[in-house]
């Protein structure tokens, strides 16, 4: 009976250390929200705001505190890549 209790105890703590080190391994695909990068016009990028409000267009609530569409962050996307040179203006 006691090898019994004692097996499930160390099942158990198996069990929640691999949850925990996928907990820990998981956290690292997502981003750092510490690390914020901004385009070079100091707006957000989409990748770092959250979807609030599937419209069309839809609405991105950003780390600024503020709401974007979807066309307000891409125009902030394309004048960043313009300012730096990356893209050819229309």
């Amino acid at each position: 009976m006691m090898e019994i209790r004692l097996a499930n105890r160390l099942r158990r703590r198996g069990v929640l250390a691999g949850a925990l080190a996928s907990l820990a391994i998981s956290g690292c695909a997502m981003g750092n929200p510490f690390m914020v990068s901004e385009s070079a016009g100091g707006k957000p990028l989409v990748w770092d705001c959250a979807m609030v409000q599937m419209s069309s267009p839809p609405k991105y609530g950003c780390p600024d505190g503020k709401t974007y569409t979807a066309f307000q962050l891409r125009d902030f996307r394309e004048n960043a890549a313009k300012q730096a040179g990356t893209i050819a203006s229309k």
